[in-house]
């Protein structure tokens, strides 16, 4: 099985000491339990849906053949809910629009599951991602896609937060935090049962 992991420098890895992140976790993890799969990391720092959108129809398609073997995880949210110059990056309107028109791409090309974006710790920016997590899981049941949430139950994991704390910029964790958002990924009944069939 092909998978396509699609993101920002979250799926990419930053912060991790031994730059494998949580797709590169989950992968070894996954292969350990006896599920093959070549993973594709297509994570770019500092992007937002608005910058993902635009670029999948490049990115995509070589990596997806043969179609009947091929799955895409998509994982991003934190950069859209940022401030910067008192604005978001992404407004959140635009922040559904744009999941909805990658979802919506995606689909035509392989099953899909989508994994919310994950805590920071700045309070104010932890509410927005919050707020746009819950969105994000509405309007991926609305298409039929799974989603999970991330947000809330990595702000209750110590090992999280701390490893966010360490890692010295409150958004990118080290290896610990990581080892945590890979293992919430390589339970989930979504991600398991792509392998069953």
């Amino acid at each position: 099985m092909r998978v396509v992991f699609v993101g920002d420098s979250l799926t990419v890895g930053v912060g991790d000491p031994h730059y494998l992140g949580w797709v590169g976790r989950l992968c070894a993890a996954s292969s350990l339990a006896g599920l093959e799969l070549t993973a594709y990391n297509l994570g770019v720092r500092s992007e937002t849906s608005r910058h993902i959108k635009g670029r999948l129809g490049r990115e995509l398609p070589p990596r997806l053949l043969p179609r009947d073997e091929a799955r895409a995880v998509l994982s991003f949210g934190v950069n859209d809910a940022k401030v910067e110059n008192g604005r978001r990056k992404v407004e959140l309107a635009e922040s559904v629009d744009n999941l909805f028109a990658i979802v919506t791409q995606v689909s035509k090309l392989c099953p899909l599951l989508v994994v919310g974006p994950p805590p920071v710790l700045d309070d104010a920016h932890r509410t927005r991602i919050e707020e746009l997590s819950d969105v994000f899981a509405r309007t991926c049941d609305d298409m039929g896609v799974a989603y999970l949430e991330m947000c809330r139950p990595l702000s209750r994991e110590a090992v999280y937060l701390d490893s966010l704390v360490a890692a010295g910029d409150g958004y990118h964790p080290e290896a610990a935090g990581y080892a945590a958002f890979a293992k919430r990924v390589a339970e989930w009944e979504a991600w398991l049962a792509w392998f069953r069939c």
